[in-house]
């Protein structure tokens, strides 16, 4: 049932409008790696979102508390978050990347969050981490010297056929049930992690009234044009994420099928995605470039297969060949530009066998203001198809970041812009062509990585005398991280690199993982004469070794 978008402004106002306007309709659709199903409607998740709240209210959880998250995407995860929402609390994305938990640690800290959610059944869970950390009280309530501001662990776990200990069991027959009746749009809603240079994620505060009028009313445009609005999407991205966000589907009041992660990631990701677009009957799909060269092979092989009305692809420079593969799925693609910084601020919708302008992200919208400025003086506008960096302005940029006033300054220009640190271009139509980083950052697929600051771990391996991480060129995720490393000696070998980064690194196979994909051997690296690495020249040299591009190139 299509839906049309109400003018409501806070996050628990727009649940509470869906469990009444349609209490029996899935709000989510879980399928895991075991092909079980798990159903949550509207009138469920704000049932049990409220009784999550009374639970954190009767915990001393107040209003625009911070409440860090680290659940998998899962019904625990939507729940716990709808029901921070329901608090008036605040939630934070509680990503874990780093072995060692340092970068985990580093959000509680700047984030100064009384409060953690964690599974710790779950394999790898940041429990394993955090319990080294922490002295437990009484079973939620800590003491830590190096987390001060740490107060209480709240423990979400599934026990199968047992309500007893069972975080949604317990819910279900939990009679107190709680909503903010003070909760206002210009209320924080949610602390999102972005790429950070140090290997930190710098924290992106997000207000309701803006990302969610910018969602009534910008993106629905986009959804319009598509044909999509109300309809039910599919995807995976992490849901602590800007990209997958609840917000996305909950103001549309859109039904989202998503994967049940806890049992952790299907053994095939993109047969997983087809499955759930052919079965769940699926709308849109909003989904990562990565997938796509699979997807395109199935339904290749598939007679008479569902179709997509529209996919939508981002956090990439995409390419013909891409949109292409998108095709065999979809009635249109929409390709869209943003961050968790200042949002989706372009977009164009490409219709089935249209020619497609690589790196292309459309016009921006109405009401965002961009500038394209000059590489060596950004006070210098460029001219039409002159690339330079990218500049915007508009309604749905962040609040600022958490507790970090120097990287809030620094982000904007004097006049109030916001420097994307993404280089581009408008062309003649007043499209936005998006070329990539401006910087050594690496992307992958829709995540960026800065090189430094692996680059400092792994030189804390024995057998590195230097070693430098470029990007080199992968058709699928546009770049794959490369470590080029020059050994202390001739008794140690690549391979103990390797093995040492794989010890560091959550597993290579997860995308947020910073663990590269390739290590090289280098004599020397080529170094600049004030003793810098040749970043450039080392990415065409270590492309080269790899056999993706030629010496002619």
């Amino acid at each position: 049932m299509a839906s049309t978008m109400p003018k409501i402004e806070t996050l628990p106002g727009l649940l509470q409008h869906w469990a009444q306007e349609k209490p029996d309709s899935a709000a989510f659709i879980f399928r895991d790696k075991n092909q079980q199903r798990n159903v949550l409607t509207w009138a469920t998740l704000y049932t049990l979102a409220g009784r999550f709240a009374a639970d954190l209210r009767n915990k001393g959880i107040e209003k625009q508390h911070l409440v860090i998250n680290t659940l998998p995407n899962s019904p625990e995860r939507v729940v716990c978050e709808a029901g921070i929402w329901m608090a008036g609390a605040v939630s934070v994305n509680g990503q874990c990347v780093m072995t060692d938990g340092s970068d985990l640690l580093n959000t509680i800290t700047q984030s100064r969050a009384p409060a953690i959610l964690v599974d710790p059944d779950v394999t790898g869970s940041p429990w394993s981490v955090l319990k080294n950390h922490v002295v437990l009280d009484d079973g939620e309530h800590v003491t830590s010297s190096k987390l001060a501001c740490l107060k209480m662990v709240i423990f979400v776990r599934r026990v199968e056929n047992e309500e007893k200990g069972d975080f949604i069991g317990q819910l279900k027959s939990q009679k107190e049930w709680f909503q903010a009746k003070d909760v206002k749009p210009e209320d924080v809603f949610s602390v999102f992690t972005t790429s950070g240079s140090t290997g930190f994620s710098k924290l992106v505060i997000r207000t309701q009234g803006p990302f969610i009028k910018y969602l009534v009313g910008t993106f629905k445009k986009i959804l319009e044009e598509s044909g999509t609005v109300g309809k039910s999407q599919l995807s995976i991205a992490p849901m602590g994420w800007v990209g997958g966000s609840l917000v996305y589907n909950v103001a549309p009041g859109a039904t989202r099928v998503t994967c049940d992660m806890r049992a952790g990631n299907p053994d095939d990701m993109a047969q997983f995605l087809w499955n759930c677009i052919q079965e769940e009957k699926c709308n849109i799909a909003i989904l990562s470039p990565t997938y796509l060269p699979k997807l395109a092979e199935i339904a290749d092989m598939t007679c008479s297969p569902h179709q997509l009305d529209s996919m939508m692809l981002g956090g990439l420079p995409i390419q013909q060949s891409m949109v292409n593969k998108g095709l065999k799925m979809a009635q249109n693609i929409c390709v869209s530009y943003g961050a968790s910084d200042f949002g989706v601020v372009a977009a164009v919708v490409v219709p089935y066998k249209h020619t497609f302008t690589d790196h292309d992200s459309g016009q921006p919208f109405a009401d965002v203001e961009v500038k394209i400025v000059s590489l060596k003086d950004e006070s210098m506008p460029c001219a039409t198809g002159q690339v330079g960096h990218i500049l915007f302005k508009g309604p749905n940029m962040m609040k600022g970041y958490l507790n970090n006033p120097k990287a809030t300054a620094d982000a904007y220009t004097e006049d109030g812009f916001f420097r994307t640190g993404d280089l581009g271009r408008l062309d003649e139509r007043g499209h936005l062509i998006v070329d990539g980083r401006g910087s050594d950052a690496i992307m992958r697929g829709v995540y960026i990585f800065y090189p430094t600051w692996i680059e400092n771990r792994l030189r804390e391996c024995p057998a590195v005398a230097d070693v430098v991480i470029v990007g080199v060129p992968d058709a699928d995720v546009n770049e794959e991280l490369c470590a080029c490393v020059v050994l202390k000696s001739d008794d140690v070998s690549i391979q103990q690199v390797r093995k040492f980064a794989e010890g560091i690194f959550v597993s290579k196979d997860d995308p947020l993982s910073a663990c590269p994909r390739y290590f090289l051997r280098f004599e020397s690296l080529p170094e600049t004469d004030t003793g810098k690495p040749q970043r450039k020249v080392i990415k065409t040299q270590a492309a080269q070794q790899l056999g993706l591009i030629t010496a002619s190139d």
